[in-house]
C-alpha cells in the first residue's frame, strides 16, 4: 500500500526535531525518570505489531485414565418418587 505524504525527505529531520521540542515542552513538568518512561512507552507502542502474535499450539497434555465409579442405588418406586417430588415443589412454592 503506497503512502502519500506532503512532507519531503529533506523536511523530515527538521519537523521531527520541532515535534520533539514541542512534546518536551509539554513534558517539562515531569521528572527525568518520568520523561524517560514516557519515551520508552512510545518506542514500545511503535514497535508493537498491530496484529496479535500467532499462538503456538499447546503441547498435548498426557491423558490420565479416568477412574471408574460404580453406583449401586436402591430401586425406588416411581409413583412414590413422583409424589415426594410434587410435595417438595409445593413446599418450596409455599415458602
Amino acid at each position: 500500500m503506497n503512502v502519500e505524504s506532503w512532507i519531503t525527505v529533506e523536511e523530515t529531520p527538521v519537523l521531527a526535531q520541532a515535534a520533539r521540542e514541542a512534546i518536551d515542552a509539554r513534558l517539562a513538568r515531569l521528572s527525568d525518570t518520568e520523561r524517560d518512561a514516557f519515551w520508552a512507552s512510545i518506542r514500545k507502542a511503535y514497535n508493537t505489531p498491530y496484529n496479535d502474535p500467532v499462538k503456538k499450539p499447546a503441547a498435548p497434555k498426557p491423558v490420565e485414565p479416568v477412574p471408574t465409579v460404580e453406583l449401586h442405588l436402591p430401586e425406588v418406586d416411581l409413583p412414590a418418587a413422583a409424589l415426594a417430588s410434587a410435595a417438595l415443589s409445593a413446599e418450596i412454592r409455599a415458602v
